[in-house]
């Protein structure tokens, strides 16, 4: 992983990232389900940005572009209620 993106992923802040997804995934009238499938991740994946935990870096990086936004755009540099992510298994 490159040194850079680690010090983000540290900080990410999933429900920012979910409120962003609910806001356009509103605005645009689609389900959770149509987003996923635009996004090309798991409904569950997407579902699990509500709380703090644990998230591949492909899913992160899908999502965020679906939006048309970076990752530091849902990122806080104190790093409080911050999820961590993974490049994946």
């Amino acid at each position: 992983m490159h040194a850079g993106l680690a010090s983000v992923h540290a900080r990410l802040h999933p429900p920012s990232l979910y409120a962003a997804l609910d806001a356009e995934r509103e605005r645009r009238g689609l389900t959770w389900a149509q987003v996923a499938r635009e996004c090309g991740v798991a409904e569950s994946t997407i579902k699990r940005t509500r709380g703090v935990g644990r998230f591949e870096t492909d899913g992160v990086l899908a999502m965020t572009q679906w939006l048309g936004r970076s990752v530091e755009d849902f990122t806080r540099a104190d790093g409080s209620s911050a999820g961590r992510v993974s490049a994946g298994d």
